[in-house]
């Protein structure tokens, strides 16, 4: 029987680190919600707004491997606090920018930052909960940054117009602040001795030769392109493509997220469910993946029709399958790879998916201004089915053997 202090130290972290989640993303999704009124604040069109992407991205990309070898070698105590504060200042700053220069290094300063927190929260996760449990734990830890997204537009698209587009930077950035100190207080107690310490370093020459390290970096490359880009597109298409006003925009735009959502928590969970019936813990994660990403192909509709609400649902089916497949894959590698390195291997993981990401999304402002949203959305119906026929491959061997 697990003792109660042990339980109710799970559930606060979770709790805890689910709001981070949620912080991390809205405050990402402010630009993205304010992508129109931030273009024509500093005179921009897409190929602009399109480094101001890559301004977030290129940091994300190394502090996402850094930022988990942090986490294990300082503990997530130590490494969520310094992470989620200093994104939190630089979202506040952004609310005082006078210049293109100025809002390129805040957005510069917030990638450096948010990267960090999904390694740690990983790590924490993965020491606290066992693996009957750790799908849900990993998704409802994930889902708050689906309902980051969710809650970001109505929210942000009120702040905007009641208060002006700044306070929609430097309230959020306030919260944060306040998030780090309730986080110190109430993981101080000898409960929380696990996230208080760090582990010895893995050598990366020892990750590097996991082949199963080398399968998820791949599956991330090819897979994370996507979500980035329904983070940073997807609420501009609906008032640029779509015709939706601010306001309009506001209030439609979180259904998609609350479904992905909602989704992504139900079908990770899913795994567990395997897993307490005698599944192969690898092999259930694997199985969620391989089937989710069937439905990626959907994307396919979305340039072709003027409806909003189809566009809503296409959507929604989409972020479904990258939550899902995130989510999963999270659960996957705290499976497959030591407790002491977690964090490490999901920070290079993450890593690689975050470079897709950039890679991906440094050129749709170019594609999408010469071409239009077409080929971006043919890419994206193809990349999950890729990633998880890759994922099998790699990993497939290993369930072969593997035992319960």
């Amino acid at each position: 029987m697990i003792p109660t202090e042990t339980n109710r130290t799970r559930w606060i972290v979770l709790i805890l680190l689910f709001a981070a989640s949620f912080l991390n993303y809205f405050d990402r999704q402010t630009l993205s919600i304010l992508k129109p009124t931030i273009k024509g604040e500093f005179g921009l069109d897409d190929s602009g707004y399109s480094l101001l992407v890559t301004a977030f991205m290129v940091p994300y990309v190394i502090m996402y491997a850094l930022g988990g070898r942090l986490s294990d070698r300082w503990g997530s105590r130590t490494a969520m606090a310094l992470f989620v504060g200093f994104w939190s200042a630089a979202t506040m700053l952004i609310g005082w920018v006078r210049n293109f220069a100025q809002l390129g290094a805040c957005r510069f300063g917030l990638g450096f930052a948010e990267a960090g927190a999904f390694p740690a929260g990983i790590r924490a996760l993965s020491v606290l909960f066992p693996s009957t449990q750790r799908g849900f734990a990993l998704s409802v830890f994930s889902a708050g940054s689906a309902i980051g997204s969710m809650v970001a537009p109505p929210v942000i698209a009120y702040l905007a117009v009641t208060h002006g587009w700044r306070s929609a930077f430097v309230l959020p950035g306030m919260a944060g602040l306040v998030w780090v100190g309730a986080w110190l207080l109430l993981t101080k107690g000898g409960g929380m001795a696990t996230l208080r310490d760090g582990s010895p370093s893995t050598p990366w020459s020892d990750m590097f030769r996991r082949r199963e390290l080398w399968g998820m970096i791949l599956a991330r490359l090819v897979s994370d392109p996507v979500w980035y880009f329904y983070l940073f597109w997807i609420p501009g298409y609906l008032q640029e493509r779509l015709g939706l006003t601010l306001t309009q925009a506001g209030a439609v735009g979180w259904i998609p997220f609350l479904v992905a959502d909602i989704a992504g928590v139900g079908i990770t969970s899913f795994s567990d469910l395997l897993v307490r019936r005698g599944c192969n813990r690898i092999s259930s994660r694997i199985r969620i993946i391989m089937v989710v990403a069937v439905f990626a192909p959907i994307a396919l509709v979305a340039p072709n029709t003027a409806s909003v609400p189809l566009f809503l649902f296409i959507a929604a089916v989409l972020g479904a399958v990258c939550t899902s497949t995130m989510w999963s894959s999270a659960a996957l590698m705290s499976e497959a790879f030591p407790k002491e390195a977690v964090a490490s291997m999901m920070g290079v993981a993450g890593a690689f998916g975050a470079l897709g990401g950039l890679l991906f999304n440094s050129q749709i402002g170019r594609v999408v201004d010469t071409f239009g949203y077409k080929p971006v959305f043919v890419l994206a119906a193809c990349l999950h089915p890729i990633a998880a026929v890759i994922t099998f491959l790699i990993f497939r061997p290993k369930t072969e053997s593997a035992q319960q």
